[in-house]
């Protein structure tokens, strides 16, 4: 690895290292490319081609706890970034820990040892709806950053909605689910993949707080059939936590999942 460092992302602009070399799996990169300039060249590194600019730097970094693909800027001869430049788009992936390169995969091998309950996997797959009830846009990064929220990969101006709660117990573990763009024929693979997965991760506070669990889904879902869909979502949270609703009053998860299905669910099935 060429770089092992640890950030702490804010509002304030951090400087980052960037790799010399190309040492990241397919499957984190997807669409990102290395351009060598050669050892010790400030301008090599990663890139990605976005409809706001070409050849877009970007890095693949540790911050807070878990890891992120992040636009960076050049000034005063160093590259930096903040929270507003975190990148969240099916244009990049995602590190699964699976993977021998991972940091912790020794970790992952000796918690996959351990299987997981029938129960558990049953209980997940009970929550999908068995009725249905009822039908990229990537951030920029140039002159003023959009700020991102570091947890939900959601803009600043729809997390300022709610308080968002960070994970403070490691990183979620396993494949998460795919990006869901609002198509109905896709959500019932987006829901058995999201079911799956927050089981995988039910001890995470991420999962077990509700509300915390509804913010790390809507972070799965990216896309203009979505995107007024999440913002109504964001208001009602915020609605419900003015009025005395708790985080981990479970009725946040079911007044929301009744929401989703109501939206989303193709009634063809």
């Amino acid at each position: 690895m060429a770089t092992n460092q640890t950030y702490t992302l804010s509002k304030e602009s951090t400087q980052i290292f960037r790799r010399q070399q190309d040492d990241l799996p397919e499957h984190v990169k997807v669409n990102v490319y290395f351009d060598d300039q050669g050892p010790g060249h400030p301008n090599t590194g990663y890139y990605l081609d976005i409809p706001t600019k070409r050849h877009a730097p970007i890095e693949f970094i540790k911050a807070n706890g878990t890891y992120y693909w992040v636009k960076l800027c050049f000034r005063q001869n160093k590259w930096e970034t903040n929270q507003g430049g975190i990148y969240n788009s099916p244009n990049v992936g995602w590190w699964i820990i699976s993977d021998p390169q991972h940091p912790n995969h020794s970790i992952y091998q000796q918690e996959a040892s351990i299987p997981l309950t029938i129960a558990a996997v049953t209980t997940a797959l009970q929550q999908l709806p068995t009725r249905p009830n009822t039908p990229d846009h990537p951030t920029t990064m140039e002159g003023q950053q959009e700020e991102i929220n570091v947890a939900t990969g959601q803009t600043q101006q729809e997390a300022q909605r709610i308080n968002v709660i960070n994970t403070s117990n490691g990183a979620l573990k396993g494949n998460p689910p795919p990006i869901f763009d609002g198509d109905r024929n896709k959500t019932h693979k987006f829901l058995l993949s999201w079911h799956l997965w927050a089981s995988v991760n039910r001890n995470n506070n991420a999962i077990k707080n509700y509300l915390s669990r509804i913010v790390t889904m809507l972070s799965y879902m990216d896309g203009v059939r979505v995107d007024a869909w999440k913002e109504e979502q964001l208001d009602k949270l915020n609605e419900e936590k003015d009025d005395g609703t708790l985080e981990t009053d479970k009725g946040l998860w079911d007044r929301f999942m009744e929401r989703f299905n109501n939206a989303f669910t193709n009634q063809n099935r």
